[in-house]
């Protein structure tokens, strides 16, 4: 049996690698003694597939991953075990059979959604930063025919474009409440990700700052909102297409 599970990495997870968190599940589906299919060979191990890695120091509310099960269990009973065993920072979120598709999760999924939050340093309205401004550096962003960044490989620094696989922008101001007359500036953005190719959050502001004629702060909290199927300009959950 397959079961597709949608689970969040919260705050409390959020400096733990991709191994971390690999662990920390296996963990997890043990302890919540799941009947798990193992895979062959010298060191069998649980068969379980991942959607795509998470950055250390990011924060997701819907990731994805496929768990294959020896024996029938209902989708409910899984969650049921699960999460009465996963560790702070790691909550389920949904369990459902895959029934429909015959590829992987990863092979799949081609689009994330991120939103950034930027702490503004103090002064930034006396630089004149309104919503206009904002809209303004967003579009022409994505009027641009080419994104280039600076990639490090095994062959060394190789020159990307990555304004193809920069789907979506959009920006707002936010009042930050947690400090006196502070401001956050808020970008969502759609950008590609999985065996195709990836387009980094990071990556995307390092062309926003070029851009821009402002400052920016320092404290940077990149959040996942979500991993998505994009097909001729249509957009599924994973789960969806189950």
């Amino acid at each position: 049996m397959l079961l597709c599970l949608q689970y969040s990495k919260e705050e409390e997870a959020r400096f733990l690698s991709h191994l971390d968190l690999m662990t920390a599940m296996e963990r997890a589906f043990r302890r919540a003694q799941l009947p798990l299919a193992f895979s062959e060979g010298f060191n069998p191990h649980p068969r379980v597939a991942y959607a795509s890695a998470l950055a250390v120091g990011v924060t997701s509310e819907s990731e994805y991953l496929d768990l294959l099960l020896e024996q029938d269990l209902a989708a409910e009973e899984v969650m049921r075990r699960l999460k009465k065993v996963l560790p702070a920072g790691l909550r389920i979120l949904a369990a459902v059979p895959v029934l429909k598709r015959k590829e992987s999760l990863m092979a799949l999924i081609n689009l994330a959604r991120y939103r950034v939050e930027i702490s503004l340093p103090p002064g930034f309205k006396q630089e004149g930063l309104r919503q206009e401004n904002i809209e303004i550096l967003l579009n022409k962003v994505l009027s641009r025919s080419a994104c280039l960044v600076l990639r490090q490989g095994k062959k060394g620094e190789r020159e990307v474009d990555i304004r193809p696989g920069l789907y979506r922008l959009a920006g707002y101001l936010e009042e930050d409440n947690s400090q006196h007359d502070k401001s956050k500036l808020i970008i969502e953005m759609d950008v590609q990700t999985g065996s195709s190719g990836n387009v980094r959050p990071e990556e995307v502001l390092q062309i926003l700052k070029a851009e821009s004629s402002f400052s920016w702060g320092e404290n940077i909290r990149i959040h996942r909102l979500g991993l998505y199927i994009r097909e001729d300009e249509k957009i599924w959950s994973p789960l969806e297409r189950s």
